[in-house]
C-alpha cells in the first residue's frame, strides 16, 4: 500500500525538474511512495527529462500528460485523483525537497494526530537571479499547531511544504476552480475539516525566478492576487470567519496602498484605500490600527514624510 504520493505539478521546468525529482528519489522512508508527475503540455524540454527519470526509476516515478494546455487547477485536480497514498505531499517542478527526511517526518506527525487535516514545514526561499539573498519562509507567529483561522489572515503555507490527509472531501468543489491561484485555496479547502501541523524546518526550497507563474509577478500583482482571493473567500467559506476575512483584506488593501506609494503611484494608493473602505465592514478600532498611517502617507505625503524624519530623529 503506498502512504504517500508526491505531487508534483509542473509546466516549462526544464531547467529546474531534474532537481525536483531526485529530491523526491532521496526520500529515506519506511513505507512506500510514489512520485505523480503532471505535466500541462510543456513547450520545453520538461517532457525529455521526465522520460528520463520515468525509464530509469518506473517503479516509483508515474507520469500524467495533457494532450493540451487545461491549466493549472485542472491538471492538478487530475493528479490529485490519480495519486494512490493515504497521504499527499506537494510541490511545483520548480521547487525542491533538501531533507532526505521529509516525508517520514511529516508521515510521523499524520499518524501522531489524526485530527489533523494537513501539516507544513518552513521553506527556504532563493532567488535565482541572486537580487536577494536566501531566507526562511516561516509563519509570522511560531506554533505547533494552526487553524483555518491563521490560514484565513495570509497564505503560511508554501506549496512544497504541504502534506494533506487524503479522502476528507469526495470531489474537489466548482469554486475551487474560478480561483487566480490554486495552492492557497487548497489550503483552506483541507483546513475546513481538521488542524494544520507545522514542523518548524526548512526542509525545502521554494525557488523565485521571473519564469515563474506566481514568484515572477511584481508584490503589487502578488498583492491584488490576495485581495482577490479574498474576495473569494467571503463567498465560500462559513459565515464565522468573515471577520478574520476582513481584518486579512484590509490588512492587504494596506500593504497595497504603501506599495503605490512606494512606486510614486498616489491615485492607484488612494483607489486601493476607497475601494477597502467600500467592501470592508470595519469597527473604529480597526480601521484606526490599519488605515490611519496609510490614510495619512496617501493624501498628505508632505506632512506623513516629516513625521516619519522626526520619529527617525527621536528614535521612536
Amino acid at each position: 500500500m503506498v502512504r504517500v504520493s508526491a505531487l508534483m505539478l509542473t509546466f516549462n521546468h526544464e531547467r529546474f525538474i531534474g532537481e525536483a525529482i531526485e529530491g523526491f528519489l532521496r526520500q529515506e522512508t519506511n513505507f512506500p511512495c510514489e512520485l505523480v508527475i503532471a505535466d500541462d503540455c510543456s513547450t520545453d524540454n520538461t517532457r525529455e527529462v521526465i522520460r528520463g527519470y520515468w525509464e530509469r526509476h518506473r517503479d516509483r516515478i508515474r507520469v500524467l500528460l495533457n494532450r493540451r494546455n487545461i491549466g493549472a487547477a485542472r491538471t492538478f485536480v487530475r493528479a490529485y485523483r490519480e495519486c494512490r497514498g493515504q497521504y499527499i505531499a506537494t510541490f511545483d517542478g520548480d521547487d525542491y525537497w533538501i531533507a532526505p527526511y521529509k516525508l517520514q517526518r511529516q508521515v510521523e506527525m499524520m499518524d501522531r494526530y489524526p485530527a489533523h487535516a494537513m501539516c507544513f514545514h518552513s521553506a527556504r526561499m532563493v532567488w535565482d537571479d541572486g537580487s536577494r539573498p536566501p531566507t526562511v519562509f516561516r509563519p509570522r507567529h511560531i506554533k505547533d499547531t494552526y487553524t483555518l483561522n491563521d490560514l484565513l489572515e495570509y497564505d503560511l503555507v508554501p506549496t512544497c511544504a504541504a502534506m494533506y490527509r487524503k479522502g476528507l472531501f469526495r470531489e474537489h468543489p466548482g469554486w475551487y476552480f474560478v480561483f487566480p491561484v490554486g495552492d492557497w485555496p487548497h489550503h483552506v479547502l483541507h483546513a475546513q475539516y481538521g488542524d494544520i501541523g507545522y514542523i518548524d524546518e526548512p526542509m525545502a526550497v521554494y525557488r523565485q525566478h521571473r519564469g515563474g507563474v506566481y514568484s515572477g509577478r511584481d508584490l503589487a500583482r502578488k498583492l491584488r492576487i490576495a485581495i482577490e482571493v479574498l474576495r473569494r473567500f467571503r463567498c465560500v467559506v462559513a459565515k464565522e470567519y468573515r471577520r478574520t476575512i476582513d481584518h486579512s483584506l484590509c490588512s492587504h488593501y494596506c500593504a497595497l496602498a504603501h506599495q503605490y506609494c512606494d512606486e510614486g503611484k498616489l491615485g492607484d494608493a488612494r483607489r486601493s484605500l476607497l475601494e477597502c473602505l467600500r467592501e470592508v465592514h470595519l469597527d473604529p478600532l480597526l480601521f484606526f490600527r490599519h488605515l490611519l498611517c496609510v490614510t495619512v502617507r496617501t493624501c498628505a505625503p508632505g506632512f506623513h514624510g516629516s513625521c516619519k524624519r522626526l520619529f527617525q530623529r527621536t528614535g521612536r
